[in-house]
């Protein structure tokens, strides 16, 4: 088990996110006590967030899918026709 610092943990956590990567467990000090260890995800699945899914759309925070996207959606550039600089400038000049 490593051990860190939290200083060091936040100066250098992709090097400690590694060691959690490969198994092993990250114990955090918060001067010299133990305040937290952080510990792998042991088969992580597609269900892992359900819960916290269904609680989120329970409360209408999320809906679930009706249908897929379409190929190549995420691609699509929106198009705009205004001028986003004049309008930030005239807003601006309003006040707001």
């Amino acid at each position: 088990m490593k051990k860190a610092r939290i200083s060091e943990l936040k100066n250098r956590l992709s090097h400690y996110l590694r060691f959690v990567r490969r198994g092993q467990s990250v114990l955090v000090y918060d001067r010299d006590r133990a305040i937290a260890r952080i510990d792998p995800i042991r088969d992580p699945g597609p269900m892992e967030d359900a819960g916290e899914m269904a609680e989120l759309e329970r409360i209408g925070a999320v809906r679930s899918p009706t249908a897929q996207l379409p190929e190549g959606w995420l691609e699509q550039r929106v198009n705009v026709r205004a001028n986003v600089v004049a309008a930030l400038l005239a807003e601006r000049e309003s006040g707001r």
